[in-house]
């Protein structure tokens, strides 16, 4: 007999199905892992009971497979059991008729607890396959789109639940209070009528409203949320947060008959404009000192006609001329002083355009800030001898320092914490690094407590990473891309991650077809994904003309290395302006 020979099996309607020869010399198809839902939406796998169905009924024709859990050498988990489930041709993702899938054991019909289970829609040649992800509840029953979640029909209306699970208060191993269940009917509105598409979500008994991108949060458009129970009844004291494209935030508790509207509208007088000395509100401000302000366009142009305004607490207003805006690449830079010329630091600028653009900053030293723009911090660093060395590889210490730098300069806090692996000391210089991720979720180890960190950070161990970064600051639903790769199967453990980073358009695979996701990344690869990742662009025309004064590399001296302009955009710090998919380098 031949053991481990691949036979591939073709029907007349063209399907294949493959398996290996056994010891026997034999291959049997279907494997046992693979089957296809019948009328009742029913299919077994490798010993698992699985059902699919929607809120209409049972799905046939649905792909299951189970695919078993996969250890590297270290016994570390590679890839974790789970079920993929391909829907039939015609059936969809909808948050009005949402996907069931429930998993249980065919010996005892006892359901299957926190199995993952991949769910895709069929592939259609041309357009990218969505797919989701999530776990089995204590039923063995995941639903998705998620029941948390929800988005708006054209009435302004969805249906969102929480389920909250027992806890065990006393430590005996066993759940004392029992499982509770919220479920919410949500309308969204503003004053001109419904809103369809508002993505709605629910966690910790907490709402969250984003608004589609047609809404903003304006009060002469004010949005209106309503929360009614199961049976229609108005929830008051509920915690709704709407934000809109503009990361505009408002927050307020449901009222007696289950409403919020916000943004609030402001009441009282108004504030004063065009220097002078302005008395505080009626709680007793006090006096606030004249500010001087001066500005000046993208091209060095003085604006005037401006107007300006100071609270209480010396914050400042100035909303910029007609003809003058905040989009289309255009910066300005404010100057601020007090009545004797000397420079007002640290105030608080907003600053305003009469087509609702708005950005805001703080003056530094000088009285001065450019806006819009930010700060873009260097991120990595070359070598003692002056060298970057772009086609090295990196180890897992220096990923782990630079998405340190990233979150430290977002969340502006200092770059500390303890880590507990065995084999990263207090004394090396990577510490304090390693341990600040851990506490946000960054990185992993491996299963013996270790984290390796002198150990080359592969390609996938990078995206990962990178994805738990931008995860930090962003809503990120990696379960709904898929990839095609052809060494990237959807069990294999960074999957999700790296079909997101397929979509975004941070990292892209070989010409043979194939990811490499367990080769090195090379620094120019990671200062590629990190850019891209995090929207910093180089300005080429900037660095050309100012080479002299910026930090290089005596092995990148000039532009011929594929990444040169990435690496500098990464190893310099400079404050930005970024629109239209470009950046301005300001200063």
């Amino acid at each position: 007999p031949v053991k481990d020979m691949t036979v591939i099996f073709t029907d007349k309607a063209e399907r294949t199905e493959n398996n290996v020869t056994d010891e026997n010399g034999k291959a049997t198809v279907p494997p046992t892992n693979i089957d296809v839902t019948d009328f009742n939406g029913y299919g077994e796998v490798d010993g698992y009971i699985v059902t699919v169905k929607n809120t209409v009924g049972a799905i046939e024709k649905a792909h299951i497979k189970h695919n078993a859990e996969i250890k590297n050498e270290d016994g570390s988990v590679k890839s974790a059991e789970n079920i993929s489930v391909e829907l039939p041709e015609g059936v969809k993702f909808d948050y009005a008729n949402r996907i069931i899938v429930t998993v249980s054991n065919k010996a005892d019909n006892t359901a299957v607890k926190d199995m993952s289970v991949i769910v895709s829609e069929k592939a259609v040649e041309g357009t990218e396959t969505k797919s989701l992800t999530g776990v089995t509840d204590k039923d063995g029953v995941i639903i998705l789109p998620p029941s948390n979640e929800g988005v708006t029909d054209k009435d302004g209306k969805t249906d969102i639940s929480e389920t909250i699970p027992g806890k065990d208060t006393d430590g005996d191993g066993k759940e004392d209070t029992e499982e509770s269940k919220t479920e919410y009917n949500i309308t969204v509105e503003d004053t001109k009528g419904k809103i369809e598409n508002a993505y709605i979500e629910i966690k910790d008994g907490k709402i969250t409203v984003t608004l589609p991108d047609t809404h903003t949060l304006t009060t002469s458009n004010q949005t209106t949320v309503t929360v009614l129970d199961k049976d229609n009844k108005a929830v008051a004291n509920v915690s709704v947060t709407v934000t809109d494209k503009n990361k505009a935030t408002a927050t307020k508790s449901t009222d007696t008959n289950g409403k919020i509207t916000v943004p609030v509208k402001s009441t009282g007088g108004g504030s004063s404009s065009g220097g002078g000395v302005g008395r505080g509100g009626s709680s007793g401000g006090g006096y606030y000192t004249t500010v001087n302000v001066k500005i000046t366009d993208k091209d060095g142009k003085a604006v005037t006609n401006f107007s300006k305004s100071t609270d209480s607490k010396g914050n400042l207003t100035i909303t910029l001329p007609s003809g003058k805006t905040l989009d289309n690449g255009n910066f300005y830079t404010v100057t601020v002083t007090d009545n004797k010329g000397n420079a007002k630091a640290e105030t608080s600028v907003i600053l305003k355009d009469r087509n609702k653009g708005e950005a805001t900053g703080t003056t530094d030293k000088n009285g001065m800030l450019i806006l819009p723009a930010s700060e873009h911090k260097a991120y990595i660093f070359g070598y003692n001898d002056g060298t970057f060395r772009p086609d090295n590889n990196m180890s897992r210490a220096e990923a782990a320092a630079i998405f340190a730098r990233l979150i430290s300069e977002q969340k502006g806090e200092k770059i500390s914490g303890k880590s507990n692996f065995n084999d990263v000391s207090k004394s090396e210089w990577y510490s304090d690094y390693i341990g600040y991720l851990s506490k946000y979720g960054i990185i992993k180890g491996y299963a013996d407590n270790t984290f390796r960190p002198n150990d080359n950070v592969s390609r996938a161990e990078f995206v990962a990473m990178t994805v738990r970064f931008n995860s930090l600051f962003n809503d990120v639903k990696k379960g709904s891309y898929t990839v095609k790769y052809t060494d990237v199967a959807t069990d294999y453990w960074a999957y999700s991650d790296v079909a997101y980073a397929k979509h975004a358009g941070w990292l892209n695979g070989y010409a043979d077809g194939t990811f490499k996701g367990d080769n090195a990344i090379t620094r120019a690869e990671v200062v590629t994904v990190v850019n891209k990742a995090t929207g910093r662009i180089a300005d080429e025309g900037y660095i050309n003309k100012n080479l002299s004064s910026l930090n290089k590399f005596t092995d990148l001296k000039n532009n011929l290395h594929w990444a040169f302009y990435a690496i500098e955009e990464a190893s310099n710090t400079h404050i930005a302006n970024s629109a239209n998919n470009t950046e301005t380098w300001v200063k």
